[in-house]
């Protein structure tokens, strides 16, 4: 009797290879059968054998007759199997209800929403995958957003432009006065200024490109991008949050003076270094200019451009702020051309 399942589903044929003989009997029962949804019925005596549910006594052989309706389903009555087909049935739909359950609570947490109005900082992990897609998505207004509900953490994160050059210029001026008592001339200082004022600005470029424009999709990773660069094409125009906070500066200072003392002399280093640390003086000044001054003539008009052309048209090319060099150097200039309108 299990034959008739052949032609039905995938999982009526599955259901058969699993509990049917070679020759489409059922391994339990041969004693008759019926075909539910059909309403027929056929037993190995030719007489009706399909019992009355008002007749039965238990909430087992009702729930059978419930599960098998929809389909041509091949059930063999008057025999203790009918039990376990019941629990069977029963035990596939719950599989199938947590399947359900499992994919619902991952479409959910993929449809995480951030929350403008409460700190940003641990929402935005929450993205994974579409965190990218929502943090090039600018947000136009000079009002930044809440970072933390700690109060000296949020200080932490706001920083007034004219901060940088009150704070660093003093300590570029006292790396050069360093080199000056350690004997080196004046001609030769110039020429170390301006070599770090030159490696600043690929320093620069290359920080923007390959670190603030890493992409991220974990929950710690969102995270750390967002604080270090995300928030700033988020609210491009949070004039709190535009240039690099004191305290981060310092710590990103280390690393780099440890390097210039590897490549010069102890002569020649603080000049290099005081070089470099004036060219990211003039770079926070200039991006922060960018943003919200208004340049009447040229280069600062067509610089200008060039930035925000790398805000909010596009965001994978034009890495470079003070300078536009190392974009044409390793072809990462964006096209200056305006999209063509489609009538």
């Amino acid at each position: 009797m299990c034959g008739i399942l052949n032609t039905t589903s995938d999982y009526h044929r599955s259901y058969r290879n699993r509990y049917c003989d070679d020759d489409g009997r059922h391994p339990v029962e041969d004693n008759g059968a019926v075909q539910v949804a059909s309403g027929d019925s056929v037993g190995t005596d030719g007489v009706d054998s399909i019992p009355d549910p008002n007749s039965l006594k238990t909430a087992a052989t009702h729930n059978i007759a419930q599960a098998t309706a929809f389909s041509p389903f091949v059930i063999p009555v008057r025999s203790p199997s009918l039990f376990f087909f019941a629990w069977r049935r029963r035990e596939e739909e719950d599989s199938s209800e947590d399947i359900c359950t499992s994919f619902c609570t991952k479409m959910v947490a993929q449809e995480f929403t951030v929350d403008l109005n409460k700190p940003l900082v641990f929402q935005v992990g929450h993205l994974e995958e579409a965190y990218q897609e929502w943090v090039h998505q600018p947000i136009v207004s000079k009002e930044g957003p809440r970072f933390f509900q700690n109060e000296i953490l949020e200080f932490l994160t706001r920083t007034v432009w004219w901060a940088v050059p009150v704070i660093w210029l003093p300590v570029v001026c006292w790396c050069l006065a360093m080199s000056v008592e350690r004997g080196i001339t004046l001609s030769l200082l110039a020429l170390m200024v301006v070599t770090g004022v030159l490696l600043w600005t690929l320093v620069e470029y290359s920080l923007h490109r390959f670190v603030f424009h890493i992409e991220t999709k974990s929950y710690w990773g969102n995270t750390a991008h967002y604080l270090l660069h995300g928030c700033h094409h988020k609210h491009p125009m949070d004039g709190l949050r535009l240039v690099f906070p004191p305290a981060a500066t310092a710590i990103l200072c280390l690393p780099f003076w440890n390097l210039v003392k590897l490549i010069s002399s102890p002569t020649l280093s603080p000049a290099l270094f005081g070089g470099g640390l004036l060219g990211y003086v003039i770079y926070d000044c200039t991006h922060y200019y960018l943003h919200h001054g208004r340049p009447t003539r040229e280069p600062s008009k067509k610089l200008k451009r060039y930035h925000l052309n790398h805000h909010f048209r596009i965001q994978n090319k034009g890495f470079g702020i003070t300078s536009s060099l190392w974009d044409i150097i390793f072809g990462t200039l964006p096209s200056q051309k305006s999209p063509s309108k489609t009538t």
